[in-house]
């Protein structure tokens, strides 16, 4: 059983991100007050401790947000529909679950749902387009 922190698992979690997805995107282990679009950050969504009986295993989830500059219509959306391609080279499914294990720092892990797209307004920032990826991890 792996023992890994949260916080060590987050920045596995970006690193396989920043891999698999490609440059161009500013990617963060923790979730960016003003993000620069495009933007990617990795925060914790709850945890269910002991699925495996005497502390064999927990499962952590975690919500992947992607977000894009949400000035053109058409742009915006075709960024986030790559990552949405579950067969992309570039998807999020793809460039998550290239190791299973991110390294070791984990059981097993599984990309499992995608969000509708969100307009998101955060203060500094220019109007974005955002998907959240969920993310179940066993530790």
């Amino acid at each position: 059983m792996p023992t890994s922190t949260p916080s060590q698992i987050r920045a596995g979690i970006a690193a396989a991100i920043v891999t698999g997805v490609g440059s161009g995107w500013q990617v963060s282990a923790y979730m960016l007050a003003l993000p620069q679009p495009p933007a990617i950050d990795v925060r914790p969504s709850g945890t269910d401790y002991d699925v495996a009986m005497a502390r064999g295993e927990d499962q952590l989830t975690f919500t992947i947000r992607a977000m894009v500059a949400f000035n053109v219509d058409k742009g915006a959306q075709i960024a986030l529909d790559t990552l949405l391609d579950a067969t992309a080279a570039t998807g999020m499914k793809t460039a998550i679950e290239a190791d299973t294990s991110l390294g070791g720092l984990v059981s097993d892990l599984r990309l499992v749902s995608a969000s509708d797209y969100r307009s998101l307004i955060v203060d500094g920032s220019p109007p974005m387009l955002a998907v959240e990826f969920i993310l179940e991890v066993l530790r």
